[in-house]
C-alpha cells in the first residue's frame, strides 16, 4: 500500500529533459518516488514523439479528491491523486491524468482530437459533454492512454470498455503519426 506523508515542501524534479517535465511538488515516500519513475518513464516512452509539445505537470498527494482517485487542475498544470491507494491504482490515475494533461498543452491534439472524434461518431461539442463518463470522448481518451502505457486498465476496464482501434489511433499520434486520414 502506498502512503502518502509528506515530510517536508519543496521541489523534485522526477525526469526529463527541457521538455514536458514532471515535478513533485513534495517530498514523498520511496515507493511512491518509485512509482512516479516508473510510470513517467513508460509514459515518457510511449510519447517520445509528442514530448515537445505538452506543458510542464506537477503531481501532488492529497488525503481527498472530490469524486474520484485523481484529478487534473487545468489552471495549474496539476495532477492531484489521494493517497493512499495501491501502486496499480496510483499509477492508472497518474496516466489517466497525463492524458488529461496532453489533451489540453498540447498544440498538436487538435489533430488527434479530431480523429478521434471522427473514430467515435460525436460532434466536437461532446468531447467533455458526454451523457454518461463512459461515453465522453475526453475520458475515452485518457482511458486508451492509460491502456497504452500501462498495458492494461484496472480500473474502468469493465465499465469503459474501449474498442482497440481507439487505442492503435491514440499510439500512432502518440507515435508522431499524422492521423487526421486515419480518424474514421
Amino acid at each position: 500500500m502506498l502512503i502518502g506523508a509528506v515530510l517536508s515542501l519543496g521541489v523534485v524534479l522526477v525526469r526529463g529533459s527541457s521538455d514536458g517535465e514532471l515535478i513533485v511538488e513534495q517530498d514523498v515516500p520511496l515507493d511512491v518516488q518509485a512509482e512516479l519513475d516508473a510510470t513517467w518513464g513508460r509514459f515518457i516512452e510511449a510519447f517520445a514523439a509528442r514530448r515537445t509539445c505538452f506543458a510542464d505537470v506537477s503531481v501532488e498527494l492529497v488525503r481527498d479528491v472530490l469524486g474520484g482517485d485523481a484529478r487534473y487542475v487545468t489552471s495549474e498544470a496539476r495532477i492531484e491523486i489521494e493517497i493512499p491507494t495501491t501502486p496499480a491504482r496510483f499509477s492508472e490515475s497518474l496516466v489517466h491524468e497525463l492524458g488529461h494533461h496532453v489533451e489540453r498543452t498540447c498544440s498538436e491534439f487538435a489533430d488527434m482530437k479530431a480523429a478521434m472524434l471522427a473514430r467515435l461518431g460525436v460532434s466536437d461539442d461532446a468531447w467533455t459533454g458526454g451523457d454518461v463518463w463512459e461515453q465522453t470522448p475526453s475520458e475515452i481518451w485518457a482511458e486508451g492512454v492509460v491502456g497504452l502505457v500501462n498495458g492494461e486498465r484496472v480500473l474502468h476496464g469493465d465499465e469503459m470498455p474501449l474498442d482497440s482501434s481507439v487505442v492503435a489511433l491514440i499510439e500512432a499520434w502518440a507515435q508522431g503519426h499524422d492521423v487526421g486520414s486515419i480518424g474514421s
